[in-house]
This record gives C-alpha cells, structure tokens and sequence, in this order.
C-alpha cells in the first residue's frame, strides 16, 4: 500500500513538473503575454502583474505613487469591474438566427435587464455549439458605473484600455473587453472567387485548344448554370420573405386580439401605482408582463401591483437601482397575467 502511494505521488510530481516548465521558461525569457490588473479598493487601486494568465505579484497604490508603481508593471492595463456592477445573462438560438445575433442580445437586454441597450457596454461569446443551436453567454455593465470607475482609475495617472469582469480568464482579456464589441465573422467571398478562377482557366482553354467550339459550348453551359443557380437562389429568398410574412401576418393578427385585454390591463396598472411613480416601457410574453419605470420608492410600487387581481406573483426582475441625480429609484418588475 505505501509503495502504491508513493508511486502516485511521484507521477503526480513528475506531471505538475511536466506541465510547469513551459510556463516556466517563457517568464525566464521574458516573452508570452504580459497584462496589468486594476482593481478599486476603496478610495486605492490594486495592481496586479499577470503573465500568460498566472498571477506574479499585486501592490496597492495612492494617487501619489500610482504612476511610478504602475511604470515597474507590463503589458496592457485592465480595468477588472467589480462582480455586482455587471450582469450575466444566456441564450440559446438556432445557428440561422447568428445574423441577427446583436440585434436578439438588444432585445434581451430590455427584457431581463432595467436597462436599454445603449445604456450599458456589452461583451459576450458563444460557449457551446450543439444540434444546431447556438450557447450564447452575455454581460453588461452600465456605462454611468464603468466611466466612474474609469474617471477614478486616470486621476491616478492610470490609462487601462481593457475592461473586463471575472480575473480569473486575464489571458482571454482582449476577447472579453467591454470597450469593444465583438463583431460575428462575415461569411468569406471564397466560392466566388473559385467560380472567377474557373472562368480564367476556362478562357485559356479556349484560346490555347484546336477545339474551341466545344469550349464555347462549355462556357455557354457554366453561363447557364449560373443563371439557373442566380434563379434558384432568387426562388429560395422569395419564399423566405413570403414564410416571414406569413409569421408577421400570424403575429399581427394575434396582437389585435391582444391589444384590448394589455389596454385595460395597463389602466389597471396606471391607477394601481403610486402618483410618485411612473412607467417607462412595458412588454408582454406569454402571459406575462415586464413593466419598467421610476419611483420614489420601488417597494410600493411591488405591493399595489400584488393587489391587482388580474396579475399573480409580481417580482422584481433585478436590484433596485438609486439615481442619486433624480432621487428616484429605478425599477424592473415582472408579473403573470390571470
């Protein structure tokens, strides 16, 4: 049993030994991928030193040393955002929705979120792909708390460029950025670009071949087999359209029949809430409806809606958020329609 032991801890060694040495070679040599972590810690910021990922050292530092610290630390600087001011969300779609990728997160964001779109810096990634479905994994974080933090970090002389939430994942920084938004990859031009080099090779052909007739009748038959794949591709978008606009016909028509019982519902709401308080946006899904808006205080505005019977177990949908500027508070609250 011990010889057992002993053995194990020895191939347990030899593979940390194993996997440590590239790493360890790259620091020696001083290449790989350098970043520097900026942390808020109450009124100081806390730098970090990261190498292709790995932790090396942190320092705190003051308005008066910031710079001078800062200047001994490589690589971009990296803004890290603190847990509770972003919010995670997820979606699953099919791969054929991906065109419309930005525009579906957009719409997400006003449904789960108090937020509109153009009020927060968004960064998300698709983290699985399986039976044509797509794993999206999104975040935001509104951009009033980012530039605050930002403002903060360059009155310490500090200039971060990256802005990311979870640490942990430093070596994919540049991936994850809130400055940036991550663009879908446009499909390539590649199958036009074989179709033109057959053309050339088929134009050579002809000239340099004592059979050109026939290569004249080749290219008179790719001519028509283009044109017939252009009226192909024409037919196909065309009964795409007439499918969309059959599906917007069907949603139309059901919003009419809707659109009474959500009026009255919505007068209903309108008077239930306090004088202090007004709505902003509302949607309405599956017997369900979001209302967002302000208050002076979002508490009351939860238990009238409780006393509505047309609506079951109204939520709040996030943390209530304080505009110090307006001395409101900012709601999302979700409710069942009965």
């Amino acid at each position: 049993m011990t010889v057992q032991k002993l053995n194990y801890f020895m191939t347990s060694w030899s593979k940390g030994i194993a996997k440590g040495i590239p790493y360890q070679l790259k620091s020696l040599i001083g290449i790989g991928l350098y970043y520097t972590a900026i942390e808020l810690r109450g009124d100081d910021f806390l730098i970090s030193q990261f190498h292709e990922g790995n932790f090396i050292k942190s320092r705190t530092v003051t308005p008066e040393d910031a710079i001078e610290i800062a200047a001994n630390y490589r690589g971009e600087q990296v803004i890290v955002i603190p847990d509770e001011d972003s919010i995670t969300f997820n979606l699953t779609l099919p791969k054929t929705a991906l065109r419309s990728l930005e525009q579906l997160i957009e719409s997400e964001i006003q449904t789960q979120t108090p937020f509109d779109a153009s009020e927060v810096n968004l960064s998300y990634e698709i983290t699985s792909t399986d039976n044509g479905e797509v794993s999206i994994g999104a975040q935001i974080v509104p951009k009033l708390k980012l530039n605050e933090i930002m403002d903060k970090a360059k009155t310490f002389g500090l200039s971060p460029i990256i802005a990311i939430v979870n640490k942990t994942r430093m070596s994919e920084a540049e991936n994850i950025n809130f400055f940036q938004k991550t663009e879908l990859h446009k499909r390539s031009g590649s199958l036009s670009k074989v179709l033109g080099v057959a053309l050339l090779i088929l134009i050579a052909a002809a000239i340099g071949s004592p059979f050109i007739q026939r290569h004249i009748s080749i290219e008179k038959a790719e001519l028509l087999n283009q044109s017939l794949k252009t009226q192909i591709k024409n037919i196909q978008l065309n009964q795409r359209e007439l499918a969309h606009l059959k599906k917007e016909a069907q949603t139309i028509r059901k919003f009419a029949q809707e659109t009474h019982k959500i009026i009255e519902l919505l007068d209903t709401v309108s008077k239930a809430v306090p004088d202090s308080a007004w709505l902003s946006r509302y949607s309405a899904t599956n017997n369900t409806i979001t209302l967002h808006g302000f208050a002076k205080d979002a508490s009351e505005v939860l238990t009238e809606l409780a006393k509505i019977k047309t609506l079951s177990t109204a939520t709040l949908q996030s943390p209530i958020i304080k505009d110090l500027s307006k001395n409101l508070e900012r709601f999302h609250i979700r409710a069942k329609i009965l």
